[in-house]
């Protein structure tokens, strides 16, 4: 469960302090489903990367099954995110010269997970999205869409607890972003993930059983109905369930680099 309490950003640009979030509360159950929806600039992404663990805030508290996210040390926060939290990117943020599978296999490196079963999983994880037949494609020999199902594939790869997408559909056109929404929700369902998305979009706002309007840093809460049946349900279903790169391979050095000692 997330409880957040009180939480403030402030950011200073020359002699201005912006204040992206103004004491927003908010309690969001295991297996829950919500949106977040605002205009530019109105602190939603800014909510979300608390949320996630990405930033901390100016106050307040961010606690995630009663672990204080603002307080813990760099590493434990870290190995937070790495375990417990997958993140889905408007931008994809696939490396271009890896394939479909390494670009999956990227999320298990910081976990220590072995190249065999890395493949293994990774595999496993795209062909759970609609991708099994193209785990040797790179980047520029997909879709839009099937960019961002890798991005999918990558985020649910490890098995975390909490799946956060921020503008998962805006670079998508109309009949591609639905496809999306219908796996995203279906994922949801099936792994009884909590699932926490940002989007500009009404008509997936619309869909959610939690809507969270956020204008000039708080926000207003709406039940748009069957969120407690469908929380139920997904939180019943996941309680059953060399050359280029020295002597490590590409997606070791790609994650050591960008992530750290950790991954997404």
């Amino acid at each position: 469960m997330y409880r957040l309490t009180g939480v403030t950003k402030r950011y200073t640009r020359g002699k201005e302090t912006v204040e992206a979030l103004r004491g927003v509360d908010l309690t969001i159950a295991d297996g829950d489903q919500l949106v977040i929806q605002g205009p530019t600039g109105g602190g939603k992404s800014t909510l979300l990367q608390m949320i996630g663990g990405l930033d901390r805030p100016s106050s307040g508290s961010v606690e995630l099954d009663g672990v204080d996210l603002g307080t813990i040390s760099e590493a434990k926060l870290t190995r937070l995110r790495a375990e417990k939290i997958g993140i889905i990117f408007q931008a994809f943020n696939l490396i271009p010269t890896l394939t479909a599978q390494e670009n999956v296999e990227t999320a298990l490196v910081p976990l220590g997970v072995k190249p065999a079963e890395r493949r293994e999983r990774a595999a496993e994880a795209l062909r759970s999205v609609g991708l099994g037949e193209r785990l040797s494609h790179v980047p520029s020999e997909m879709s839009g869409g099937q960019q961002q199902r890798v991005a999918i594939a990558r985020a649910l790869v490890k098995n975390p607890k909490v799946l956060l997408a921020d503008e998962p559909t805006g670079n998508l056109d109309e009949g591609t972003r639905d496809d999306i929404m219908a796996l995203l929700e279906g994922l949801w369902r099936e792994h009884g993930l909590t699932f926490i998305m940002v989007t500009h979009d009404s008509s997936i706002a619309r869909r959610a059983p939690r809507l969270a309007t956020i204008k000039a840093g708080q926000i207003t809460l709406t039940e748009q109905g069957g969120g407690a049946a469908a929380r139920q349900r997904a939180y019943g279903q996941q309680a059953q369930g060399q050359q280029a790169y020295g002597e490590h391979g590409p997606q070791e050095q790609y994650a050591q680099q960008q992530y750290g000692s950790y991954g997404y």
